[in-house]
């Protein structure tokens, strides 16, 4: 019985530790941008965690969990080390992409940078009906059909969930993340 507890534990540690920076005061002002591409690199990692895609998504049971990032990267060093990482059994797999990912699987995570602001609507409409987890601080980025959206929020970084886009894509986000995001839409 208290190898299932632990277990169960376990299996939230991450939501746990996501919900530690959540509601915790962060100051991302002292640190400028590193402090606050490290934190969304995290959110990035538990957002992949907590997200469920479909079958047609993955070359195969243990393929590769493609995150990538289109346009200009503000990451830097915040995610090195994230290749080491597996989701579910696939290893996460870091990608700089040039174009919008036209097919299942190129891209699991899509990460839209500020500088791609004013083509956000070719990126959305590609990505539209594709299993693609789409996310930005662009704002007004879920509004506009994104999944995810950082958000600011009392010195806090936030997000705020479009789960009528990802289901719409055959994505399903885990009612723990629902429960936690600023907003769902």
């Amino acid at each position: 019985m208290a190898v299932l507890r632990f277990a169960g534990v376990r299996a939230f540690l991450p939501l746990l530790c996501l919900l530690c920076l959540w509601g915790h005061p962060s100051p991302l002002r002292a640190d400028g941008a590193g402090l606050e591409y490290r934190l969304k690199a995290g959110f990035l990692v538990n957002f992949a965690r907590f997200t469920t895609w479909p079958a047609s998504a993955w070359a195969g049971d243990s393929s590769s969990l493609n995150l990538c990032i289109l346009g200009a990267d503000p990451f830097g060093p915040a995610l090195v080390g994230v290749e080491e990482k597996q989701v579910a059994r696939h290893p996460i797999a870091l990608r700089h992409a040039d174009t919008v990912p036209s097919t299942p699987g190129a891209c699991h995570l899509l990460f839209v940078s500020r500088s791609e602001a004013g083509h956000l609507d070719r990126i959305l409409a590609a990505t539209a009906g594709l299993p693609v987890v789409t996310v930005s601080d662009i704002p007004g980025f879920a509004a506009s059909g994104g999944v995810f959206e950082f958000r600011h929020r009392d010195g806090r970084l936030a997000f705020v969930i479009n789960n009528t886009r990802a289901r719409a894509s055959g994505i399903q986000v885990s009612a723990s993340l629902l429960n936690l995001a600023l907003e769902v839409l």
